[in-house]
């Protein structure tokens, strides 16, 4: 029964392509005859020759359109740039004007053959069959062509590369990405056609509405299905070998088209609901709520990095859905693949980028809704990049940024809730100046007693170093001389007294009393020798030489102690007027601050020298405490400066300011590029104890993210 049917499907294909195909020439002529036919309908349709279940035909209008990229570049230059040749025309070697005999039996079963190669050298059907069959389309579990090979007509050396190796980019009139493709492979792969990118190809809108499928097409949209089980996972498989996969991809894109799951709880964690990404190499995190129009940058496992498996060229997302959330939930999310090389690559370590001179950035679940409810997501750090545009011919030298404007009583800023601990704070920050003072003044007093002990050890070694020199006497050289003579003389009797000894022995009982006197000669010899070593060396060594050396040595282990002392008091002294003059400029940020209105203030500081915490101090007086500002949830301007060069870096609270204690937000720009800004979060929302190296923090209320408008000039 599957090979009735299969063998039906593909008699209907090679009757489509009978009817398309013969040469290059009569196929143009062939299609201008069709369009004219058509005229009155506004209609195209290629698969009018196509009456097969799995082949139903998609109609379209010939207005839709093709486009290179959207906002982001995040695409493959446009197919009607590029020129698209008739893909099969090579696989015709009927030449021009040539009669032959059974033309369409020979037409006909060549193209049974080329179906058969698709079947069976492509794997065009996987996307259609089996696990990654889309629930609600024309896709099902079925296999019927696992083996449809062996008794379809086969073309050995069949060449498919120019039909699938190119799929540019193309967009539908319903805005919609896919790409561009002959009609008939878009079939294969179970997209759906919208629209036509050149005369002879469609716009193929691939699609996948199920769980625990596995894509491997550019262009993918992953849509939510109807029934959602507790876990939906999706697959992006990454092989070079791959006919749809030409080149190494480098970089996946996700375009949230819509995207609503459950939100976080008071506490700004996805407790409930929760998407995730694995197997990428930047750091994604962890995101729920509301996120439609938003997007990530996925970087992907490198083929140069030893990486053989399959698993380790695989992206997986997954969304875990709790049984109390209450929410709509729904997703659409296009999958792009980026190539290596491509001028669209995302910089490393930016899950964000924007290709574009003006535009809008938010932290993910950000909208603009009013409410009390918690709406920033914890554990957040990610980069967010913009690539330099060009403005009136010339590179962009800032990016300015303010808040987006709300009209449905939503928060366009707050990172940490302003509270009256700005006060406490300014009393602790003078405390530990006064600390930080005290601490520097010791360090001065210990550094002039090292200065003072290290004086007097110079002057004790040059005392000694002077004993010696008086000490040594005046004929030094002569004597030392002497004690080399009387060395040399000694090592002269003892080898005369080993030369008598040997000569004794080697007479042994033949021996004469002449030679047994030689031996008694050369060890008075050298007892002489001897003898006259020591008073050489006694001459030159007196006591009061010697008294004077060992002086000298013990001066130069004092002098050498000293030094060691007065370099750490100088160390201590500089670290001491360091950190005096850290918690002086705090103390100075926090006494402006605490002029303001607490509830109004922007808070931010510069102080902490550690990411994300700061060490309290050691010896804290009961009342005074020191609460962390812009520590644990900030947004991060390197050089961000307002209208009036006021410079902060970190920040927070319920405004944008970088003046301390700013009542309203404002323009803060930014001339270090690459543009870039970091957004960072802690794990809870919930008020930070004191601890080791832990700052207090009071708790957050209704965080809500940011909202912001950026601006390149």
């Amino acid at each position: 029964m599957i090979k009735s049917i299969s063998f039906l499907l593909f008699f209907f294909v090679d009757f489509f392509y009978v009817t398309q195909s013969c040469d290059g020439n009569h196929g143009v002529v062939e299609q201008d005859w069709e369009f004219r036919n058509i005229q009155q309908s506004d209609v195209y349709d290629p698969y009018r020759y196509v009456n097969i279940p799995y082949l139903i035909p998609y109609y379209y209008p010939t207005s839709s359109s093709i486009q290179t990229s959207d906002n982001y570049e995040a695409r493959t230059p446009s197919a009607s740039k590029l020129g698209f040749s008739n893909p099969f025309k090579h696989l015709q070697q009927t030449p021009k004007n040539e009669v032959i005999e059974d033309a369409a039996e020979n037409r006909f079963f060549g193209k049974l053959s080329l179906a058969s190669s698709l079947l069976s050298n492509t794997g065009l059907f996987q996307n259609m069959f089996g696990n990654n069959a889309a629930i609600g389309g024309s896709h099902h579990g079925l296999k019927p062509f696992s083996k449809v090979s062996k008794w379809l007509p086969s073309s050995n050396n069949l060449d498919l590369s120019n039909v699938l190796s190119k799929f540019d980019t193309c967009t539908a009139a319903s805005q919609e990405e896919g790409i561009c493709v002959p009609g008939v492979a878009c079939s294969f792969f179970g997209g759906r056609p919208s629209g036509s990118c050149d005369v002879k190809n469609v716009c193929c809108i691939n699609a996948v509405a199920s769980c625990g499928s596995t894509i491997t097409l550019n262009n993918t949209y992953w849509q939510s299905p109807t029934t959602l089980p507790s876990s939906c996972s999706l697959t992006i498989k990454l092989d070079q070998t791959l006919l749809e996969q030409g080149q190494e991809i480098a970089q996946i894109r996700l375009d949230f088209m819509s995207f609503s799951i459950g939100q976080p709880n008071a506490d700004g964690n996805c407790a409930t609901d929760v998407f995730r990404v694995s197997g990428a190499e930047n750091f994604v995190p962890e995101i729920c709520g509301d996120n439609a129009g938003q997007h990530m940058y996925l970087d992907v496992p490198s083929t140069g990095m030893g990486m053989t498996s399959s698993s380790s060229r695989e992206i997986n997302l997954s969304f875990q859905l709790g049984a109390q959330s209450s929410a709509s939930r729904m997703w659409n999310i296009k999958v792009s693949m980026l190539a290596a090389g491509s001028k669209y690559l995302a910089p490393q370590d930016c899950l964000q980028y924007y290709t574009s001179p003006t535009g809008r950035v938010r932290s993910f679940n950000w909208q603009d809704v009013g409410g009390t409810a918690t709406r920033q997501l914890n554990n957040q750090n990610y980069n967010i990049c913009f690539r330099t545009e060009l403005i009136n011919r010339q590179r962009a030298n800032e990016m300015c940024l303010s808040v987006c404007p709300v009209k449905n009583g939503g928060d366009a800023f707050l990172l940490t809730t302003p509270t009256a601990a700005t006060n406490p704070a300014a009393i602790a920050a003078n405390a530990q100046a006064a600390r930080d003072a005290a601490k520097l003044a010791a360090a001065q007093t210990a550094l002039n007693s090292a200065q003072s002990a290290l004086t007097t050890a110079q002057t004790t070694l040059t005392t000694a170093q002077n004993a010696v020199t008086a000490a040594t006497p005046a004929n030094m050289a002569e004597l030392l001389a002497a004690v080399a003579t009387a060395q040399s003389n000694l090592k002269l009797a003892q080898n005369n007294l080993v030369t008598a000894q040997n000569a004794l022995l080697d007479a042994g009982i033949d021996a004469t009393p002449e030679q047994a006197q030689a031996v008694i000669d050369a060890r008075a010899a050298v007892t002489a020798a001897q003898t006259a070593l020591t008073a050489a060396q006694a001459a030159a060594n007196p006591p009061e030489l010697v008294a004077a050396q060992s002086a000298f040595v013990t001066a130069q282990s004092s002098f050498n102690s000293a030094q060691s002392t007065f370099n750490s008091a100088q160390s201590s002294f500089n670290a001491a007027q360091s950190a005096f003059a850290a918690s002086s400029s705090a103390a100075a940020a926090a006494n402006a601050a605490a002029s303001f209105s607490s509830s109004s203030g922007t808070t931010f500081t510069t102080t902490t020298t550690t990411f994300g915490r700061q060490e309290p101090p050691v010896d804290e007086k009961a009342g005074e405490v020191t609460y962390a500002i812009c520590l644990y949830d900030y947004l991060l301007i390197d050089g961000g400066r307002d209208a009036n060069n006021a410079v902060a870096d970190r920040y927070c609270g319920n405004q944008m300011n970088p003046a301390t204690g700013g009542s309203n937000s404002v323009q803060v720009c930014s001339p270090i590029k690459p543009f870039r800004i970091t957004y960072h979060t802690d794990g809870t929302e919930g008020a930070v104890a004191a601890g080791t190296n832990i700052l207090p923090a009071t708790a957050d209320t209704a965080n809500t993210g940011f909202c912001l408008d950026f601006q390149e000039r």
